[in-house]
């Protein structure tokens, strides 16, 4: 049976987003260009993976994010299809979901609510490996001691997205400066 991939590039004030879901939910939000090799190699038949281009919850995720740059939504509703992670980054995603838009939160807080409290550690790694940026906002994450930590996007994008939602985003940023960024990592 294949598996089908719906997808969208969706452009944005921090440069394009690529948007992939299979028909159980969303499973992939990538900043910049997509690696289809390493997306088909992640579910174990290179052979039995078909993209195509809309439909389903890659076109509800991509409405969802540009209402979210938009600035007319703050919470998203979309199912996930969390498949290849542990039931550990589950519950790391599903606390971190509660985080409300313009706070933050941290590591320890997160391992707290999960009733875990000695696994901040693990939880930033989980952070580090969020398939579902935005939309499970690892962005809203920081260290105990108040400092960004880090993002798989950059520290320069999590500061414009913790500044878009505290209604800060004219901070002198243009658009598509992060383009071509991809998962650039840590700075």
């Amino acid at each position: 049976m294949r598996l089908i991939i719906n997808y969208n590039t969706l452009p944005t004030p921090v440069g394009d987003l690529w948007i992939g879901a299979t028909p159980k939910g969303l499973f992939y939000v990538s900043f910049g260009s997509l690696d289809t090799d390493a997306l088909e190699s992640f579910y174990g038949d290179r052979d039995g993976v078909t993209f195509l281009l809309g439909g389903g919850f890659a076109d509800t995720a991509a409405r969802q994010l540009n209402e979210y740059f938009a600035g007319v939504r703050r919470t998203f509703a979309v199912p996930f299809d969390l498949r290849g992670t542990s039931s550990f980054m589950k519950k790391v995603y599903k606390v971190t979901q509660k985080i409300p838009f313009g706070e933050v939160r941290s590591y320890g807080w997160i391992a707290d609510h999960m009733h875990e409290p000695y696994s901040a550690r693990a939880v930033g790694g989980a952070m580090g490996l969020n398939p579902i940026p935005i939309i499970i906002p690892c962005h809203r994450v920081v260290a105990s001691d108040g400092a960004l930590g880090g993002y798989g996007g950059g520290l320069s994008l999590k500061k414009w997205l913790l500044a878009h939602e505290a209604g800060q985003t004219r901070l002198g940023l243009e658009p598509g400066l992060f383009e071509g960024m991809g998962d650039a990592g840590n700075e």
